[in-house]
């Protein structure tokens, strides 16, 4: 069985679910208020060196740009469609134009960044987690225990705008993660003040703030949750 082992030195390393980003600037627009949000970093999610399948399983990246402008609150978008994605690795992974990686299998095992990138109104945008494959690798399903959180953990929407946060579980000794994000059951508190569908797809509705809630089970049968706080601003 062979090793391979990569490293990116695009961005710095970043703890499980922290956030690192690189900062640049480019526009926008379709706010409804006449604002003009900047882009001012990216970062990829999960965001751990803690992702691990076995070979010929997948898992899913997302990358999210995060929007300023003035003393308006930040806002988070997922631009994962938006990004090229890119394994350092090849012969150990691929990965789709959603971000969805795809492990290869003929045996190969090791570790690969993967790049989130695009190009902003100043110039290269960067961002960057890495994959483990391994054949010691479990996924939550069959593991007795595991953590659940979502990301990201707050938000401020406009009505009429949509994001698809992720349910992120951590479980093992090792603290690894996956993504549960199509497995969990999503609920909001104010159905009036934001929807979420069964894919976990955020739909603004109305002023206020609401309460996402991500639940799964493990298989010892222990309920487990997360959530996530939205703000709704009439603008």
């Amino acid at each position: 069985m062979k090793k391979l082992f990569g490293l990116s030195a695009l961005v710095s390393p970043r703890v499980v679910l922290g956030v690192g980003l690189v900062l640049a600037t480019t526009l926008f627009g379709g706010t409804g208020c006449g604002l003009s949000y900047s882009l001012t970093g990216i970062y990829v999610e999960p965001a751990s060196n803690a992702t691990c399948v076995y070979n010929g399983a997948t898992a899913q990246f997302k990358a999210y740009g995060t929007y300023t402008e003035g003393n308006h609150a930040m806002r988070v978008e997922d631009i994962s469609s938006q990004v090229k994605w890119a394994v350092t690795l090849p012969d150990l992974a691929s990965i789709s134009t959603s971000g969805l990686a795809t492990a290869n299998s003929d045996g190969v095992t090791g570790l690969s960044s993967i790049v989130a990138s695009t190009t902003g109104e100043f110039g290269y945008l960067a961002a960057n987690s890495s994959l483990q494959v391994s054949t010691a690798c479990t996924v939550p399903a069959i593991a007795r225990s595991f953590s659940l959180n979502i990301v990201p953990r707050s938000q401020n929407l406009t009505v009429g705008q949509t994001l698809q946060p992720l349910a992120i579980a951590t479980y093992g000794i090792a603290g690894r993660t996956a993504d549960l994000s199509q497995q969990v059951t999503w609920e909001s508190s104010d159905t009036k003040i934001a929807t979420v569908d069964a894919k976990g797809v955020i739909t603004a509705v109305g002023a206020g703030d609401a309460t996402i809630t991500a639940l799964s089970k493990t298989p010892s049968g222990e309920v487990v949750s997360a959530t996530q706080t939205i703000h709704l601003e009439n603008q």
